[in-house]
Protein backbone atom coordinates (compact mmCIF):
# COMPACT_ATOMS: atom_id res chain seq x y z
CA UNK A 1 0.00 0.00 0.00
CA UNK A 2 1.44 3.61 -0.35
CA UNK A 3 2.36 5.86 1.50
CA UNK A 4 -0.12 8.56 1.64
CA UNK A 5 1.08 12.23 1.25
CA UNK A 6 -1.15 14.81 2.99
CA UNK A 7 -1.88 17.98 2.33
CA UNK A 8 -0.82 20.10 5.07
CA UNK A 9 -3.39 23.22 6.06
CA UNK A 10 -2.15 26.51 6.00
CA UNK A 11 -1.21 27.98 9.19
CA UNK A 12 -3.80 31.49 8.43
CA UNK A 13 -6.42 28.35 7.95
CA UNK A 14 -7.16 29.42 4.39
CA UNK A 15 -10.46 27.88 3.40
CA UNK A 16 -8.96 26.61 -0.33
CA UNK A 17 -6.01 24.94 1.91
CA UNK A 18 -8.19 23.41 4.58
CA UNK A 19 -11.04 22.14 1.78
CA UNK A 20 -7.77 20.45 -0.31
CA UNK A 21 -6.40 19.23 2.94
CA UNK A 22 -10.05 17.65 3.75
CA UNK A 23 -10.12 15.72 -0.17
CA UNK A 24 -6.61 14.72 0.24
CA UNK A 25 -7.11 12.56 3.39
CA UNK A 26 -10.10 11.09 2.01
CA UNK A 27 -9.19 9.87 -1.12
CA UNK A 28 -5.62 9.04 0.24
CA UNK A 29 -6.74 5.54 1.33
CA UNK A 30 -8.43 4.80 -2.07
CA UNK A 31 -7.02 2.63 -4.72
CA UNK A 32 -4.76 4.21 -7.47
CA UNK A 33 -7.34 3.37 -10.28
CA UNK A 34 -9.67 5.66 -8.15
CA UNK A 35 -8.77 8.20 -5.83
CA UNK A 36 -8.18 10.15 -8.60
CA UNK A 37 -11.33 10.44 -10.52
CA UNK A 38 -13.32 10.74 -6.90
CA UNK A 39 -11.34 13.31 -6.14
CA UNK A 40 -12.13 15.05 -9.40
CA UNK A 41 -15.85 14.34 -8.46
CA UNK A 42 -15.72 15.64 -4.76
CA UNK A 43 -14.11 18.92 -6.68
CA UNK A 44 -17.39 19.52 -8.83
CA UNK A 45 -19.38 19.30 -5.76
CA UNK A 46 -17.79 21.35 -3.41
CA UNK A 47 -17.37 23.97 -5.99
CA UNK A 48 -20.62 23.85 -7.45
CA UNK A 49 -20.01 23.05 -10.58
CA UNK A 50 -22.48 19.61 -10.74
CA UNK A 51 -25.30 22.42 -9.84
CA UNK A 52 -24.45 24.57 -12.93
CA UNK A 53 -25.26 21.78 -15.12
CA UNK A 54 -28.20 20.39 -13.51
CA UNK A 55 -26.83 17.31 -12.30
CA UNK A 56 -24.79 15.68 -15.09
CA UNK A 57 -21.73 14.54 -13.76
CA UNK A 58 -19.69 13.72 -17.19
CA UNK A 59 -20.96 17.89 -18.27
CA UNK A 60 -19.68 18.86 -14.36
CA UNK A 61 -16.12 17.01 -14.67
CA UNK A 62 -15.24 17.46 -18.38
CA UNK A 63 -12.97 20.64 -17.65
CA UNK A 64 -11.41 19.15 -15.16
CA UNK A 65 -10.49 15.87 -17.45
CA UNK A 66 -10.42 17.45 -20.79
CA UNK A 67 -6.98 15.94 -21.34
CA UNK A 68 -8.19 12.07 -20.70
CA UNK A 69 -9.84 9.86 -23.10
CA UNK A 70 -11.54 8.07 -20.28
CA UNK A 71 -11.65 7.30 -16.60
CA UNK A 72 -14.00 10.12 -14.71
CA UNK A 73 -16.72 7.06 -14.79
CA UNK A 74 -14.77 5.43 -11.95
CA UNK A 75 -16.06 7.62 -9.11
CA UNK A 76 -19.43 4.86 -9.71
CA UNK A 77 -17.53 1.85 -10.85
CA UNK A 78 -14.32 1.85 -8.68
CA UNK A 79 -14.25 0.16 -5.59
CA UNK A 80 -14.26 1.44 -2.66
CA UNK A 81 -16.81 1.97 0.23
CA UNK A 82 -18.91 4.81 0.86
CA UNK A 83 -18.70 4.58 4.69
CA UNK A 84 -15.42 4.60 4.82
CA UNK A 85 -15.29 7.51 3.32
CA UNK A 86 -17.78 8.67 5.83
CA UNK A 87 -16.31 7.77 8.77
CA UNK A 88 -13.10 9.23 7.40
CA UNK A 89 -14.84 12.59 6.97
CA UNK A 90 -15.67 12.50 10.24
CA UNK A 91 -12.59 11.87 12.07
CA UNK A 92 -10.97 14.32 10.24
CA UNK A 93 -13.19 17.63 11.48
CA UNK A 94 -12.68 17.25 14.98
CA UNK A 95 -8.62 16.93 13.54
CA UNK A 96 -8.58 20.74 12.35
CA UNK A 97 -11.49 22.84 12.89
CA UNK A 98 -11.86 23.88 16.47
CA UNK A 99 -14.50 21.73 17.21
CA UNK A 100 -16.80 21.13 20.50
CA UNK A 101 -19.10 17.94 20.75
CA UNK A 102 -22.49 18.87 21.94
CA UNK A 103 -23.01 16.59 25.33
CA UNK A 104 -26.18 17.19 27.69
CA UNK A 105 -27.18 15.37 31.08
CA UNK A 106 -24.81 14.26 33.54
CA UNK A 107 -24.00 11.21 31.72
CA UNK A 108 -22.47 13.78 29.27
CA UNK A 109 -24.80 12.11 26.37
CA UNK A 110 -23.65 12.52 22.43
CA UNK A 111 -25.98 14.19 20.60
CA UNK A 112 -26.78 13.33 17.09
CA UNK A 113 -30.33 14.23 14.68
CA UNK A 114 -31.87 12.04 12.64
CA UNK A 115 -34.16 12.81 9.50
CA UNK A 116 -35.44 11.56 6.09
CA UNK A 117 -35.28 13.34 2.49
CA UNK A 118 -37.56 12.85 -0.58
CA UNK A 119 -35.49 13.12 -3.54
CA UNK A 120 -37.70 13.48 -6.40
CA UNK A 121 -37.52 11.86 -9.92
CA UNK A 122 -39.64 13.95 -12.15
CA UNK A 123 -38.61 12.40 -15.36
CA UNK A 124 -37.98 9.16 -14.47
CA UNK A 125 -40.76 6.94 -16.31
CA UNK A 126 -38.31 3.36 -16.32
CA UNK A 127 -38.73 0.57 -13.77
CA UNK A 128 -35.07 -0.51 -13.65
CA UNK A 129 -34.32 2.29 -11.90
CA UNK A 130 -32.93 1.28 -8.27
CA UNK A 131 -33.93 2.40 -5.05
CA UNK A 132 -37.09 4.02 -6.47
CA UNK A 133 -40.03 3.88 -3.73
CA UNK A 134 -42.69 6.70 -3.00
CA UNK A 135 -42.35 9.71 -1.01
CA UNK A 136 -44.36 12.53 -0.30
CA UNK A 137 -42.81 15.43 -1.89
CA UNK A 138 -43.87 18.92 -0.30
CA UNK A 139 -43.41 20.94 -3.86
CA UNK A 140 -46.18 18.53 -5.70
CA UNK A 141 -48.53 17.76 -2.85
CA UNK A 142 -48.64 14.01 -3.64
CA UNK A 143 -46.40 10.88 -3.64
CA UNK A 144 -43.75 10.45 -6.05
CA UNK A 145 -41.45 8.05 -7.14
CA UNK A 146 -38.37 9.86 -5.07
CA UNK A 147 -35.27 8.40 -3.49
CA UNK A 148 -35.69 8.08 0.45
CA UNK A 149 -32.48 8.50 1.96
CA UNK A 150 -32.01 8.84 5.71
CA UNK A 151 -28.93 10.51 7.28
CA UNK A 152 -27.68 10.62 10.85
CA UNK A 153 -25.72 13.58 12.24
CA UNK A 154 -23.46 14.50 14.99
CA UNK A 155 -23.95 17.59 16.23
CA UNK A 156 -20.73 19.43 17.41
CA UNK A 157 -19.89 23.17 17.81
CA UNK A 158 -17.45 25.21 15.59
CA UNK A 159 -16.89 28.72 16.71
CA UNK A 160 -20.35 28.78 18.53
CA UNK A 161 -22.25 27.45 15.32
CA UNK A 162 -24.40 24.24 15.31
CA UNK A 163 -22.25 22.51 12.52
CA UNK A 164 -23.45 18.43 11.19
CA UNK A 165 -21.23 16.00 10.81
CA UNK A 166 -22.53 13.05 9.12
CA UNK A 167 -22.44 9.26 10.60
CA UNK A 168 -24.42 7.34 8.48
CA UNK A 169 -26.38 7.19 5.22
CA UNK A 170 -29.03 4.77 4.61
CA UNK A 171 -31.79 4.02 1.45
CA UNK A 172 -34.76 2.38 1.12
CA UNK A 173 -37.50 2.14 -0.55
CA UNK A 174 -40.09 3.67 2.62
CA UNK A 175 -38.93 5.79 4.91
CA UNK A 176 -39.90 3.34 7.56
CA UNK A 177 -37.01 0.80 6.09
CA UNK A 178 -34.69 3.87 5.72
CA UNK A 179 -34.52 4.88 9.24
CA UNK A 180 -34.86 1.00 10.82
CA UNK A 181 -31.40 0.50 8.73
CA UNK A 182 -30.31 3.50 10.80
CA UNK A 183 -30.76 2.47 14.01
CA UNK A 184 -29.16 -0.86 12.96
CA UNK A 185 -25.97 1.11 12.40
CA UNK A 186 -26.28 3.14 15.91
CA UNK A 187 -26.83 -0.54 18.32
CA UNK A 188 -23.36 -1.13 18.45
CA UNK A 189 -22.04 2.00 19.54
CA UNK A 190 -20.72 2.57 23.04
CA UNK A 191 -21.24 5.17 25.75
CA UNK A 192 -24.32 7.35 26.07
CA UNK A 193 -25.84 9.07 23.15
CA UNK A 194 -29.21 11.13 22.46
CA UNK A 195 -31.14 10.85 19.26
CA UNK A 196 -33.16 13.25 18.01
CA UNK A 197 -36.18 12.78 15.65
CA UNK A 198 -38.83 14.55 13.99
CA UNK A 199 -42.50 14.06 14.83
CA UNK A 200 -42.63 10.81 11.62
CA UNK A 201 -39.90 9.20 12.68
CA UNK A 202 -40.70 9.45 16.57
CA UNK A 203 -42.99 6.13 16.41
CA UNK A 204 -44.24 4.09 19.81
CA UNK A 205 -42.14 1.37 18.70
CA UNK A 206 -38.58 3.38 18.08
CA UNK A 207 -39.55 4.81 21.47
CA UNK A 208 -39.92 1.25 22.89
CA UNK A 209 -36.62 0.16 21.17
CA UNK A 210 -34.79 2.81 22.88
CA UNK A 211 -32.17 1.70 25.82
CA UNK A 212 -30.76 3.22 28.61
CA UNK A 213 -27.71 4.04 26.55
CA UNK A 214 -28.91 4.86 23.30
CA UNK A 215 -31.78 7.36 24.17
CA UNK A 216 -34.70 8.94 21.60
CA UNK A 217 -35.87 12.38 21.91
CA UNK A 218 -38.26 13.42 19.38
CA UNK A 219 -40.85 15.69 18.74
CA UNK A 220 -44.74 13.91 19.34
CA UNK A 221 -47.92 14.89 17.33
CA UNK A 222 -50.43 17.53 18.88
CA UNK A 223 -53.14 14.83 18.86
CA UNK A 224 -51.15 12.00 20.95
CA UNK A 225 -52.67 10.26 23.57
CA UNK A 226 -50.38 8.97 26.87
CA UNK A 227 -51.02 7.08 30.43
CA UNK A 228 -49.97 8.19 33.46
CA UNK A 229 -49.01 5.49 36.14
CA UNK A 230 -51.78 3.95 38.31
CA UNK A 231 -52.33 4.77 41.64
CA UNK A 232 -51.26 2.91 44.31
CA UNK A 233 -53.63 0.25 45.99
CA UNK A 234 -54.01 0.71 49.70
CA UNK A 235 -53.15 -2.61 51.51
CA UNK A 236 -56.62 -3.42 53.94
CA UNK A 237 -55.86 -5.46 56.97
CA UNK A 238 -59.47 -7.15 56.24
CA UNK A 239 -58.44 -9.53 53.52
CA UNK A 240 -61.90 -10.23 52.65
CA UNK A 241 -62.57 -6.55 51.33
CA UNK A 242 -59.20 -5.95 49.35
CA UNK A 243 -59.36 -5.68 46.13
CA UNK A 244 -59.30 -8.03 43.86
CA UNK A 245 -57.78 -8.73 40.02
CA UNK A 246 -54.14 -7.83 38.76
CA UNK A 247 -53.13 -4.57 39.68
CA UNK A 248 -53.82 -2.49 36.82
CA UNK A 249 -51.28 -1.02 34.50
CA UNK A 250 -52.57 2.34 33.16
CA UNK A 251 -54.06 5.38 34.74
CA UNK A 252 -55.23 8.37 33.66
CA UNK A 253 -54.94 9.47 30.02
CA UNK A 254 -53.38 12.56 28.71
CA UNK A 255 -53.58 14.46 25.91
CA UNK A 256 -50.89 16.93 26.31
CA UNK A 257 -51.50 19.08 23.06
CA UNK A 258 -54.93 19.40 24.09
CA UNK A 259 -55.92 22.94 25.19
CA UNK A 260 -56.37 21.50 28.55
CA UNK A 261 -54.79 18.71 29.49
CA UNK A 262 -56.72 16.79 31.72
CA UNK A 263 -53.70 15.71 34.09
CA UNK A 264 -51.87 18.55 36.06
CA UNK A 265 -47.91 19.08 35.29
CA UNK A 266 -45.31 17.99 37.28
CA UNK A 267 -43.66 21.17 36.15
CA UNK A 268 -45.29 24.58 35.40
CA UNK A 269 -43.61 27.85 34.93
CA UNK A 270 -43.06 30.79 32.55
CA UNK A 271 -40.18 31.83 30.38
CA UNK A 272 -39.25 35.24 28.65
CA UNK A 273 -37.82 35.31 25.01
CA UNK A 274 -37.06 37.88 23.28
CA UNK A 275 -40.07 40.16 24.59
CA UNK A 276 -42.51 36.89 24.40
CA UNK A 277 -43.90 34.88 27.46
CA UNK A 278 -43.26 31.20 26.81
CA UNK A 279 -45.26 28.74 29.13
CA UNK A 280 -43.43 25.63 29.60
CA UNK A 281 -45.04 22.32 31.16
CA UNK A 282 -43.37 18.60 32.13
CA UNK A 283 -45.16 15.59 32.32
CA UNK A 284 -42.85 12.12 34.23
CA UNK A 285 -43.23 9.16 34.10
CA UNK A 286 -45.79 8.55 31.02
CA UNK A 287 -46.32 5.39 29.25
CA UNK A 288 -48.25 4.28 25.72
CA UNK A 289 -50.82 2.15 26.30
CA UNK A 290 -49.00 -0.11 23.86
CA UNK A 291 -45.82 -0.18 25.58
CA UNK A 292 -46.36 0.28 29.18
CA UNK A 293 -42.84 -0.45 30.35
CA UNK A 294 -41.49 2.49 28.21
CA UNK A 295 -41.57 5.78 30.44
CA UNK A 296 -40.75 9.02 28.61
CA UNK A 297 -41.32 12.36 29.73
CA UNK A 298 -43.43 14.83 27.85
CA UNK A 299 -42.53 18.45 27.80
CA UNK A 300 -44.61 21.13 26.25
CA UNK A 301 -43.85 23.95 25.18
CA UNK A 302 -46.67 27.10 24.58
CA UNK A 303 -44.83 30.08 22.27
CA UNK A 304 -47.69 32.99 21.32
CA UNK A 305 -45.04 33.20 17.68
CA UNK A 306 -46.75 30.03 16.93
CA UNK A 307 -50.64 28.48 16.85
CA UNK A 308 -49.63 25.07 17.82
CA UNK A 309 -47.61 23.87 21.03
CA UNK A 310 -44.45 21.57 20.66
CA UNK A 311 -44.82 18.17 22.59
CA UNK A 312 -40.95 17.04 22.93
CA UNK A 313 -40.82 13.40 24.11
CA UNK A 314 -37.85 11.71 25.78
CA UNK A 315 -36.70 8.31 27.28
CA UNK A 316 -33.16 10.31 28.60
CA UNK A 317 -35.32 10.90 31.98
CA UNK A 318 -32.35 12.53 33.48
CA UNK A 319 -31.89 15.56 31.73
CA UNK A 320 -33.52 18.17 33.33
CA UNK A 321 -35.84 21.19 31.98
CA UNK A 322 -33.75 23.49 31.16
CA UNK A 323 -31.20 20.73 29.36
CA UNK A 324 -34.57 19.36 27.74
CA UNK A 325 -35.44 22.75 26.40
CA UNK A 326 -32.03 23.05 24.52
CA UNK A 327 -32.76 19.44 22.76
CA UNK A 328 -35.16 19.84 19.76
CA UNK A 329 -33.26 23.25 18.40
CA UNK A 330 -30.04 20.76 17.97
CA UNK A 331 -31.93 19.03 15.03
CA UNK A 332 -32.01 22.02 12.59
CA UNK A 333 -28.90 20.99 11.69
CA UNK A 334 -29.65 17.62 9.57
CA UNK A 335 -32.12 20.25 7.79
CA UNK A 336 -29.31 22.07 6.43
CA UNK A 337 -27.28 18.99 5.54
CA UNK A 338 -30.32 18.46 3.10
CA UNK A 339 -30.30 21.97 1.83
CA UNK A 340 -26.88 22.04 1.40
CA UNK A 341 -26.90 19.10 -0.56
CA UNK A 342 -29.39 20.12 -2.81
CA UNK A 343 -28.42 23.62 -3.46
CA UNK A 344 -24.65 23.46 -3.71
CA UNK A 345 -23.51 20.06 -4.34
CA UNK A 346 -26.27 18.58 -6.67
CA UNK A 347 -27.70 15.93 -4.29
CA UNK A 348 -31.37 17.14 -5.45
CA UNK A 349 -30.83 15.74 -9.60
CA UNK A 350 -28.23 12.56 -9.23
CA UNK A 351 -28.88 11.34 -12.53
CA UNK A 352 -27.99 8.14 -12.10
CA UNK A 353 -30.26 4.95 -12.57
CA UNK A 354 -28.44 2.15 -10.86
CA UNK A 355 -28.06 0.92 -7.29
CA UNK A 356 -24.62 1.75 -6.74
CA UNK A 357 -24.55 4.65 -9.02
CA UNK A 358 -27.08 6.27 -7.10
CA UNK A 359 -26.08 5.74 -3.43
CA UNK A 360 -22.84 7.25 -4.21
CA UNK A 361 -24.00 10.10 -6.01
CA UNK A 362 -26.13 11.17 -2.76
CA UNK A 363 -23.61 9.82 -0.34
CA UNK A 364 -20.66 11.70 -1.62
CA UNK A 365 -22.73 14.78 -2.00
CA UNK A 366 -23.97 14.75 1.86
CA UNK A 367 -20.43 13.68 2.48
CA UNK A 368 -18.86 17.30 0.45
CA UNK A 369 -21.91 19.31 2.26
CA UNK A 370 -20.52 18.44 5.42
CA UNK A 371 -17.15 19.24 4.78
CA UNK A 372 -18.22 22.90 3.50
CA UNK A 373 -20.51 23.43 6.60
CA UNK A 374 -17.80 22.39 8.52
CA UNK A 375 -14.77 24.54 6.79
CA UNK A 376 -17.22 27.39 6.28
CA UNK A 377 -17.78 27.84 9.99
CA UNK A 378 -14.13 27.19 10.99
CA UNK A 379 -12.90 30.62 8.87
CA UNK A 380 -13.68 33.39 8.73
CA UNK A 381 -16.65 34.93 6.11
CA UNK A 382 -16.22 35.36 2.62
CA UNK A 383 -18.27 38.35 1.00
CA UNK A 384 -19.74 37.47 -2.64
CA UNK A 385 -19.12 41.12 -3.29
CA UNK A 386 -19.70 44.48 -2.65
CA UNK A 387 -23.10 44.14 -2.09
CA UNK A 388 -22.52 41.57 0.51
CA UNK A 389 -23.11 44.18 3.32
CA UNK A 390 -23.32 41.78 5.96
CA UNK A 391 -21.52 38.03 5.03
CA UNK A 392 -22.14 34.54 7.23
CA UNK A 393 -19.53 32.00 7.22
CA UNK A 394 -22.01 29.64 5.04
CA UNK A 395 -21.21 26.63 2.49
CA UNK A 396 -22.55 28.36 -0.68
CA UNK A 397 -20.01 31.54 -0.28
CA UNK A 398 -17.31 28.82 0.57
CA UNK A 399 -18.21 26.82 -2.92
CA UNK A 400 -18.10 30.15 -5.02
CA UNK A 401 -15.00 31.22 -3.82
CA UNK A 402 -13.82 27.50 -4.09
CA UNK A 403 -14.96 27.47 -7.93
CA UNK A 404 -12.79 31.21 -8.00
CA UNK A 405 -9.91 29.56 -7.09
CA UNK A 406 -10.60 25.96 -8.99
CA UNK A 407 -6.96 25.69 -10.27
CA UNK A 408 -5.40 25.97 -7.27
CA UNK A 409 -8.09 23.89 -5.73
CA UNK A 410 -7.84 21.52 -7.83
CA UNK A 411 -3.88 20.66 -7.98
CA UNK A 412 -3.72 20.39 -4.21
CA UNK A 413 -6.36 18.36 -3.65
CA UNK A 414 -4.99 15.96 -6.21
CA UNK A 415 -1.02 16.36 -5.00
CA UNK A 416 0.39 12.95 -4.26
CA UNK A 417 -2.05 10.73 -6.37
CA UNK A 418 -0.79 9.73 -9.59
CA UNK A 419 -3.53 9.31 -12.46
CA UNK A 420 -3.37 6.00 -13.75
CA UNK A 421 -2.18 5.75 -17.28
CA UNK A 422 -3.87 3.29 -19.79
CA UNK A 423 -1.94 1.62 -22.19
CA UNK A 424 -2.49 0.65 -25.67
CA UNK A 425 -3.15 -2.97 -26.75
CA UNK A 426 -0.03 -4.16 -27.93
CA UNK A 427 -2.63 -6.51 -29.72
CA UNK A 428 -4.11 -4.34 -31.80
CA UNK A 429 -3.77 -6.23 -34.91
CA UNK A 430 -5.93 -8.51 -34.26
CA UNK A 431 -9.06 -6.14 -35.07
CA UNK A 432 -7.62 -5.48 -38.63
CA UNK A 433 -9.57 -8.84 -39.94
CA UNK A 434 -12.98 -7.90 -38.31
CA UNK A 435 -15.83 -7.20 -40.33
CA UNK A 436 -18.07 -4.54 -38.66
CA UNK A 437 -14.89 -2.36 -37.18
CA UNK A 438 -17.07 0.57 -36.20
CA UNK A 439 -19.04 -1.76 -33.85
CA UNK A 440 -16.20 -3.90 -33.06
Amino acid sequence: MRRPTLVPPDPTTDPVYLTAAAISSLIQTLPSGTAYFVGIVLIAMMTGRLVQHKGSLARAVFPLVASLRWGWHRAERGKFSLDALVERAHDWCPENPEVEAVRLGKHQRQVHALDTTTIARWRCQSQKVALLGKGYDHRAKRAIKANLCAALVSVVLIRGIRVPLLRCVRFGTSEEAAVELVFKEVEPWEGYHLIIVDAKLATKAQFAQASAEQALAGRLRSNCKLRCEPKPRRNKKNKQNRARGRPPKHGAVLHPGRGRPEVKPDEDFTLEVEGRKIRVRRWNHLHFAEYAETKPDVLRIDDPKYTDPLLVGTTARELKTEELLQVYPHRWPVETLFYIGAETTGTEQPRAWTEQATERRIGLGLVSASLLKAIAASTEAMALGPWDKKPQPTAGRLANHLDLHAAEFQALSLQGVALRNYRKNPKRTQTQDLTLKKAA
